[in-house]
């Protein structure tokens, strides 16, 4: 592990020099901002193994993307090695409103002198900027307000709230035990099964510290935070597909695989 973390740290250009929950936010925001969030991988029926050494290679290294499993389990890792108390959490994604979805977001919960953090680098356009604490109350932030909202029985939900919209749940979770082989059944799922979202969308995103960029299928989304503005554009082409993954993304990634891509989201549904 240390060489896979210590060439993680690097690529990301890490200060670390910073220490505690300042060097975990600086992790955060480089990794949420450098790596891209993204479903090609899925669409292109490539070997997606959680295997540590493979999952750096392809996440980090070789920068094709990945989704939550693999994003918050390389954070995990890292976290881990750099002697942080972590442990994965899986929780139920709500943005459908149907409060029985399955356990299908992996994150990472974080102990630290006595109190609790939620750890996300795997939630694409929507994913908090910031370490979540488990405590009731709203935390705004430049692309709206996150609010964790403890039920019973260390229960929680996690809303968000942008500009002139009514709040949404994001996922609800517990803190109950996972296991890696827990999360590998999750994967499965996320990766493999005829109805899951991954297997039917593109989708890749972005967060840097004031923009965003999301491509959902036929359509990329460009968002200023910091000025409230947001433009969307239809995709028309491979070439503009492509252009969009590598240069706004940082995704690495053929141009054979782009017309994969776009040949996919124009197929009949």
């Amino acid at each position: 592990m240390e060489q896979l973390v210590e060439k993680y740290l690097t690529q990301l250009n890490i200060n670390t020099t910073l220490t505690g929950l300042s060097l975990i936010s600086h992790i955060k925001a480089q990794h949420i901002a450098t790596l891209p969030f993204s479903s090609c991988n899925v669409i292109l029926n490539a070997n997606l193994s959680l295997d540590a050494e493979a999952l750096f290679e392809r996440v980090v290294f070789n920068r094709t993307g990945g989704y939550c499993f693999e994003h918050n389990k390389v954070m995990y890792l890292v976290l881990k090695y750099l002697g942080f108390s972590v442990k994965p959490l899986i929780a139920r994604v709500l943005l459908d409103g149907k409060e029985d979805n399955g356990r299908l977001h992996r994150v990472t919960l974080l102990t630290f002198e006595g109190e609790q953090y939620l750890i996300d680098v795997g939630f694409g356009a929507m994913n908090p900027r910031f370490i979540v604490p488990l405590k009731n109350g709203d935390i705004d932030t430049i692309n709206g307000r996150y609010t964790v909202i403890e039920m019973d029985n260390n229960h929680y939900r996690l809303e968000y709230t942008s500009a002139n919209t009514q709040p949404i749940t994001l996922y609800r979770f517990d803190l109950a035990e996972f296991t890696e082989m827990d999360c590998n059944i999750g994967h499965f799922y996320s990766s493999q099964f005829a109805g899951a979202a991954f297997v039917n969308n593109l989708v890749v995103s972005r967060v840097m510290e004031n923009e965003r960029v999301l491509i959902r299928n036929r359509e990329v989304t460009f968002f200023d935070d910091a000025e409230k503005e947001q433009i969307v554009y239809p995709i028309t082409s491979v070439q503009q597909l492509h252009s969009l993954l590598v240069e706004h993304c940082l995704l690495d990634i053929a141009f054979s695989d782009a017309e994969t891509l776009y040949t996919f989201i124009n197929r009949e549904r």
